[in-house]
């Protein structure tokens, strides 16, 4: 009489799902170790491990499916983990890589500006996170550092030197890692510098031929309607240049040889 045969049963580890977990930090990881067939589970004993070490944190939970979940998650969670399943005659391992991010956020946003034409403007974005890629761009276009104009602090901040009227615009810093992006915007105005005219009308300007202006505005006579008729842009500019500074001042004598107040 032939001895009954022993039938031996194999099993596998599905695959199908990313060998690759990324998640931040707070939030539960989920990795999978599925047998394959199920009814093989009863006779399967599965072990998870990180890199190499048993698994002791009591946020490590691992479940009658096999399925380990980890949670809050911190940065030092990140690792490869191993689900080792066996049965008498079988073994068979799966790995995972997990990554955990920090959280990422905008620590210092940029604020909405004000500048004089020519100074200096710093916006700056410290952003908190590990492997933070911040770029920046200018209603929407993106901002490329050139070594002179714009410059890129070590902080993730943007500074522009020597601002102009074309700088003006909405500036957005965006961080962003593999899978996460943050963005915080402000407004940039450029002051123009009412001395050179730009605010000056084109049909405002100046009859030399019929007015010295330089001495009707030293003279102060650009509230007289008669004199301040034949010098537009002059008594203009100095209007602006007034209430720049909130008052009229002429800390300068009359010029020699501004004698004569029409030509």
């Amino acid at each position: 009489m032939s001895s009954p045969r022993i039938q031996l049963f194999r099993f596998s580890i599905e695959h199908s799902s990313s060998s690759s977990v990324e998640m931040r930090t707070g939030q539960t990881a989920r990795l999978p170790c599925a047998i394959i067939p199920p009814s093989a589970l009863d006779s399967v004993s599965i072990q998870w491990t990180k890199d190499g070490r048993t698994l002791s944190d009591s946020r490590s939970i691992q479940h009658s499916d096999g399925t380990l979940t980890i949670g809050p998650l911190k940065s030092d969670d990140s690792g490869v983990y191993t689900c080792t399943a066996a049965s008498l005659h079988q073994l068979e391992q799966r790995q995972l890589q997990l990554r955990v991010q920090a959280d990422l956020q905008i620590t210092t946003a940029p604020n909405n500006i004000r500048v004089p034409e020519g100074s200096t403007a710093l916006l700056p974005c410290v952003v908190s996170g590990d492997n933070v890629s911040v770029g920046w761009s200018r209603n929407g276009v993106p901002v490329r550092p050139d070594g002179r104009d714009i410059l890129l602090s070590s902080d993730g901040g943007l500074i522009l030197n020597k601002v102009k009227a074309s700088d003006e615009g909405s500036y957005t810093c965006n961080a962003y890692t593999g899978i996460y992006s943050v963005s915080a915007t402000a407004e940039v105005r450029v002051i123009k510098d009412s001395l050179q005219g730009e605010d000056v009308s084109p049909d405002c300007v100046d009859q030399n031929e019929l007015a010295n202006c330089k001495l009707i505005v030293y003279a102060r006579l650009c509230t007289n309607q008669y004199y301040s008729s034949f010098c537009c842009a002059s008594c203009t500019k100095h209007s602006q240049k007034s209430s720049r500074f909130g008052r009229q001042a002429f800390p300068k004598p009359l010029p020699k040889g501004l004698r004569t107040l029409t030509g």
